[in-house]
């Protein structure tokens, strides 16, 4: 059996000890349809933003790995972007537009290099004051681990092999 691991610090965003960094923008949790969200709603202009910033510690290791978050956009023009800090800059690992009114799953493979110092899990919301976006369920784990897990082929009832109850 495989073992799957979150490497991100605050899968559920209650935003207690990893905390959501915002720029330009009021950050708020609220519960949705029995789901906590983060919403990231524009309070400016310039570079707006809302981030998970993982360093030290929560820093994984270079390697492949597989994201997965649940964004919704109120306003068009929003972004989830995954960046990697190497030496005194960034690079983009992932970025996915959000249009207005929809709903979007995040499932992408990122390659963290070996040199990263940091990896940014960012939300733009829409440019328009009020407008905002919402994050929920943010996954970062190995991505052989995940490939594994969800796999692909038959599934086990046509090839006889049958997974474990409880």
């Amino acid at each position: 059996m495989t073992l799957r691991t979150n490497l991100f610090p605050d899968p559920n965003v209650a935003n207690t000890i990893f905390k959501c960094v915002p720029m330009l923008c009021t950050v708020d949790f609220p519960t949705v349809s029995g789901f906590r969200w983060l919403r990231a709603t524009t309070s400016g202009s310039g570079d707006i933003y809302a981030q998970y910033q993982l360093t030290g510690v929560d820093l994984p290791r270079a390697g492949v790995y597989h994201i997965h978050a649940i964004c919704y956009a109120q306003g068009s023009g929003a972004l989830f972007r995954v960046y990697a800090g190497v030496g005194n800059g960034f690079t983009i690992l992932h970025e996915t537009g959000i249009a207005d009114n929809e709903t979007k799953v995040i499932d992408a493979d990122i390659t963290i290099p070996a040199n990263a110092t940091q990896l940014l899990i960012r939300v733009v919301p829409p440019s328009t004051v009020g407008k905002f976006i919402l994050i929920r369920e943010i996954l970062l784990e190995s991505k052989s681990t995940y490939a594994t897990a969800v796999g692909g082929g038959l599934p086990g009832f046509f090839t006889g092999d049958t997974m474990p109850l409880g």
